[in-house]
């Protein structure tokens, strides 16, 4: 009777043995369908979002589109990107978004070069060693949107009155609704350069040195963008009566350093137009030079030829200088007016 009872126990312990990997190739099994699902939802999803932007105007393309990242991601691949509204062309390299299962409010998206956006007068031009950017949503809305560039380099042809090159070894950009802007549909916006090079900041400033810039604003009344064509969205923005508040604008380049605050708006022939504070160190003879030609003597209330002093070391903190005010197309320094400088329309 021992004996026949024997191999009885022994079924009993394999069934035991078996039965967590039978659960555990039926759950490979209902996940693996579950992710065709939910794959199957975003192309349709792609789609129907592909074809409402064509009703609205807006043509994408998103060439050799493939959509994968089994088991815990669903990654959209193009080989190239696109984009066509009236005479605005835009194009990019290859485009992969990712998004965990888990987290499909959250997509980051990796984009290679070179960028080109057209809207046949002006062109820009971009390369970089990497592109990557971050958009977080949540139930109520967007949250926050960062971007981060490994040296990037761009290039604007067509424009008035000379072509504009820029390039930085890193570049981060980050965007989100303000929690102080209240019905004002308040964005805020931070940008950092770091070894920032624009040719057009040597004429002005002097010296080649690379520039470090960071730039702190918040942007009432922008919630209604909708895709529009740029000049549509600015003046929508404009007729709102939104305002560009400067939290800080800071530019450090070599020995010399600028610091501006202040609040800007367009005009109703679409010109910029504000005040902003100013504080610098290492301008003298910048400043000198502008205060000659405004005023034949020193913004800084010193005595004439003060602005042909050495630059100031960096170490020196900056010193309040009278506002830069912007109004009716022309520029004033403090009670000057900046000679053969006018501001032109934006749009």
């Amino acid at each position: 009777m021992a004996d026949a009872a024997a191999p009885t126990k022994t079924r009993h312990s394999r069934f035991w043995l078996y039965t967590p990997l039978v659960l555990l190739g039926l759950v490979a099994v209902a996940w693996s369908f579950a992710w065709l699902v939910i794959r199957d939802r975003v192309a349709d999803g792609l789609d129907a979002w592909l074809a409402a932007e064509r009703q609205a105007g807006r043509q994408w393309g998103c060439r050799d589109r493939t959509i994968g990242g089994y088991p815990f991601r669903i990654e959209v691949t193009c080989a190239s990107l696109e984009f066509q509204r009236g005479e605005v062309t835009a194009s990019v390299g290859r485009m992969r978004s990712l998004a965990q299962v888990y987290q499909p409010r959250h997509v980051i998206t990796d984009i290679e070069g070179p960028m080109r956006l057209s809207d046949g007068a002006i062109t820009v031009e971009g390369t970089w060693r990497l592109l990557e950017t971050s958009l977080r949503g949540a139930t109520s809305g967007f949250q926050r949107a960062s971007l981060i560039a490994e040296a990037p380099s761009f290039r604007v042809t067509g424009a008035v009155p000379t072509d504009l090159a820029f390039s930085s070894q890193r570049l981060e950009a980050h965007l989100r609704p303000s929690p102080t802007g209240g019905q004002e549909g308040a964005y805020d916006a931070a940008l950092t350069a770091l070894e920032a090079k624009v040719p057009a900041l040597d004429a002005l400033l002097g010296g080649a040195e690379p520039s470090n810039v960071q730039l702190d604003v918040t942007a009432t009344h922008a919630q209604g963008f909708r895709g529009r064509l740029i000049p549509d969205e600015l003046d929508r923005w404009r007729e709102a009566e939104g305002r560009l508040k400067v939290m800080l604008l800071s530019l450090a380049k070599g020995p010399r350093r600028v610091e501006a605050k202040g609040e800007l708006r367009l005009d109703e022939m679409h010109r910029p137009a504000g005040e902003l504070a100013l504080s610098a160190a290492g301008l003298e003879s910048l400043i000198g030079a502008v205060a000659g030609m405004s005023a034949g003597g020193n913004l800084l209330g010193g005595r004439p030829g003060q602005g042909s002093r050495t630059p100031s070391a960096p170490s020196a903190p900056p010193a309040s200088l009278p506002p830069l005010r912007l109004d009716n197309g022309r520029l004033a320094f403090g009670p000057f007016l900046v000679p053969n400088v006018r501001l032109p329309a934006l749009y």
